[in-house]
């Protein structure tokens, strides 16, 4: 992914013709669990043999210099909008910056 200013540094496996989108760190509550995690969320369009949405979470790994990455749903098509409109209606937009597409480097 691009790096840019203000966006986090986290590295996520995208094809020429992807398309990143950086949507904001959100407090997390994965499954039942009780505890939340500081998140990154990303919403990505594959553009391959085939067209899918993913929104990614993206945490630090407790081991230095490793990051965790999460599927966290999955949509056929170019679903760009529902993915970020699906992410902002369960996290709300509190602490979130404008999603930024970003073109996968």
């Amino acid at each position: 992914m691009m790096r840019s200013a203000g966006l986090p540094d986290h590295h996520l496996n995208a094809g020429q013709n992807d398309t990143v989108m950086f949507v904001g760190v959100f407090m997390w509550r994965s499954g039942c669990a009780r505890r939340t995690q500081a998140s990154s969320v990303y919403v990505v369009v594959h553009r391959s043999a085939e067209i899918w949405t993913h929104v990614y979470r993206v945490i630090d790994d407790p081991q230095p210099g490793r990051i965790l990455v999460f599927l966290e749903r999955a949509l056929a098509g170019d679903c760009a909008a529902e993915a970020c409109g699906w992410v902002l209606s369960k996290f709300g937009n509190a602490g979130k910056s404008t999603p930024e597409p970003r073109m996968a480097a």
